[in-house]
């Protein structure tokens, strides 16, 4: 069915084109906004301006229901809700700088102003206890509307994961509402039941408890994740240790789930590190020391370069090289995204002692030279194959599924006799067995290394091996 309303959405980049390409798919005229000219093309033309699974398919199938432009007093004019997803970066004290947010407010109460009807206004991007209700006066301010009478206001948050923004944006755990009025509440809380195919609960509260408890959520994952990492370490040190084993029946239990518990890396990317220490000094604002968001910060770093190369250092000893392969460099699978991910600290850490590092990723080959810059000890593969070739050592830092592809006849005509890999997130076939010998499991032999012996360590983070 197709929806009456049309909505707009201020922000094309990942989430906010994932959320034009959601809403166009369950039947709502959307009208795209950006400053940036050259997102608003590609989304007149049906296609994505971002890298994210699903969303160009769905923006090509729905074409005929989307536009974008970079004026917003059309898209107000035009829309009857308008959805803001723009940056809010952190600022030099650990907070979120809302100066994006402000701007698009500021040009939909100018519209505001000039518009008889009821506006919707929903803020999207994740801000900090109190910015809503400020950001709400000065809209009352520019356009001389009251808040509640004239037009709503609304903080609503999305719980998604980069890589898999369309499933999670359909089918969310909760729905949050932080809503001026009950008007709002109610027709937001109606967009979502019509736009999830799941049946999530839905959260209304004020602001201030919204605000709070979008921030707090993902500073709680952060904070068992770390947790799931810090008992992989103690594994590592204990007779037999299997973290996998201690972690699957700590999570048994309901009081705690398995969710974000498993060891692994440490988190990365552009929402749980900033999050995280956005609590920690967003509390102390209201009298709070929050000190285990600290904590949990600044064991994730130790977690992220000290103890991972470490383990990846004592593997090289073993095999006595100094090269080394690593297979993945985004933060996650499914994204391009470098934002403090675990492998590109590893590479700057290793490649300053002189170890010579020959990297892969399907997506973040770009991005990680732009973090990375110009450096002898580092080579750029084209391929999975290419980078472990020759090589003794190799670390599977993210677990795409091209690298779960890998066969054992890849990786021994590829890489150096009895190779060892770290696989960090236990994405090999073969990954439960310690080592692998020709004819313990079922793996056809080359005909070019028939006669040969050799085998393959697998390493996981979490486990003694000795």
């Amino acid at each position: 069915m197709v929806q009456q309303e049309t909505l707009s959405v201020f922000g094309l980049g990942k989430l906010g084109t994932t959320m034009l390409s959601c809403f166009a798919h369950k039947g709502w005229k959307v009208i795209g906004v950006d400053v940036v000219q050259d997102n608003v093309d590609a989304i007149n033309e049906g296609r994505s301006p971002i890298y994210e699974p699903k969303v160009n398919e769905l923006l090509e199938s729905n074409k005929e229901r989307i536009q974008a432009t970079t004026v917003a007093e059309y898209a107000v004019i035009n829309s009857h809700a308008s959805f803001i997803m723009v940056p809010t970066p952190s600022d030099g004290n650990g907070l979120f700088s809302t100066k994006y947010v402000e701007d698009v407010c500021e040009n939909i109460a100018k519209a505001i102003k000039i518009k008889n009807a009821y506006h919707t206004i929903v803020i999207t991007s994740t801000v900090l206890m109190g910015d809503t209700a400020r950001i709400g006066k000065m809209i009352e301010d520019v356009s001389g509307k009251k808040m509640g009478e004239d037009f709503g206001l609304a903080y609503n948050p999305e719980f998604i994961a980069l890589g898999r923004i369309v499933m999670d944006f359909l089918n969310p755990d909760m729905v949050l509402i932080g809503e001026s009025d009950e008007r709002t509440g109610d027709f937001l809380e109606s967009i979502h039941n019509r736009l999830t195919d799941n049946d999530a609960n839905v959260y209304r509260m004020n602001f201030y408890n919204a605000e709070l408890s979008k921030i707090a959520l993902n500073s709680f994952c952060t904070l068992k994740i770390t947790f799931a990492n810090t008992i992989a370490e103690i594994c590592e040190k204990l007779p037999g240790g299997d973290s996998e084993e201690v972690l699957k029946a700590i999570g048994s239990d309901s009081r705690i789930g398995t969710k974000y518990l498993n060891g692994g890396l440490a988190y990365g990317g552009s929402c749980f590190p900033r999050d995280n220490r956005a609590l920690f000094y967003s509390a102390k604002k209201f009298g709070v020391d929050m000190l285990f968001c600290k904590h949990t910060d600044d064991l994730n770093d130790y977690h992220k370069t000290a103890r991972i190369c470490e383990l990846i250092t004592d593997l090289m000893a073993e095999k006595e090289t100094d090269n080394l392969a690593i297979l993945g460099l985004s933060y996650k699978e499914d994204t391009p995204i470098v934002e403090e991910s675990t492998p590109i600290e590893v590479i700057k850490l290793l490649s300053v002692n002189g170890i010579r590092i020959t990297i892969y990723d399907p997506a973040a080959m770009e991005e990680a030279k732009k973090e990375l810059g110009e450096n002898d000890h580092i080579q750029y593969a084209d391929s999975a194959l290419s980078c472990i070739k020759n090589q003794s050592v190799c670390f599977i830092a993210t677990p795409w599924e091209e690298f779960s592809e890998l066969k054992a006849n890849d990786i021994f005509e590829n890489m150096n006799k009895n190779p060892i890999i770290l696989d960090a997130w236990g994405i090999l076939p073969f990954q439960r067995a310690t080592s692998i010998a020709w004819g313990v499991l079922p793996f056809q032999r080359a005909t070019s290394i028939r006669d040969e012996k050799n085998t393959l360590n697998i390493r996981r983070i979490g486990k003694n091996y000795k």
